[in-house]
């Protein structure tokens, strides 16, 4: 699968300048340099899953910019346009801020005007006294809806031993 800069920029504020056929690059008014994208699932399995993927590249503070989300959205969008059925995320816990990407991730999806569509669910899982924090969103006439939903909880449990282990 490709994804079109191209299409994401007829709706992005933030110029997007594509990496590969599922990365991206912005840099936002204030400077920080982000890289968004998807890489297919190891982890779960599901046949047709991506992981998402945003992550600030110059490490640079990054302050509450409206037009990310904008951003973020338009490249979903085209992501889901291509019918991916599932993609998943995971709140990095490196810097122990994965409380708080879980709650951006929500409301994200909360404040994202065709939600209607789409279905968010989010588990979190404890280990070794650390909490992981992972997401699924897919479209609600995914054929594999149910199937999905109740694999994503059963292997959720499993997270955090597989992400110690796993290497990108």
């Amino acid at each position: 699968m490709r994804l079109s800069a191209e299409k994401i920029n007829e709706t992005s504020p933030y110029w997007v300048i594509q990496l590969d056929e599922m990365t991206f690059r912005i840099r936002t008014d204030y400077g920080v340099v982000y890289r968004i994208g998807f890489y297919d699932d190891t982890l779960f399995a599901f046949t047709g899953a991506y992981h998402f993927y945003i992550g600030n590249a110059n490490q640079k503070h990054a302050p509450n910019d409206p037009k990310v989300l904008q951003t973020v959205t338009a490249i979903i969008e085209e992501f889901f346009r291509q019918n991916p059925l599932v993609m998943l995320y995971i709140c990095d816990p490196r810097d122990h801020r994965q409380a708080a990407r879980n709650r951006l991730y929500q409301q994200w999806f909360d404040n994202y005007i065709h939600n209607s569509d789409f279905r968010l669910y989010s588990e979190s899982v404890e280990y070794n006294s650390v909490d992981y924090y992972a997401g699924l969103i897919m479209r609600k006439d995914n054929p594999f809806y149910d199937d999905v939903v109740a694999t994503f909880r059963e292997n959720v449990k499993d997270l955090p031993e597989q992400m110690v282990g796993h290497k990108e």
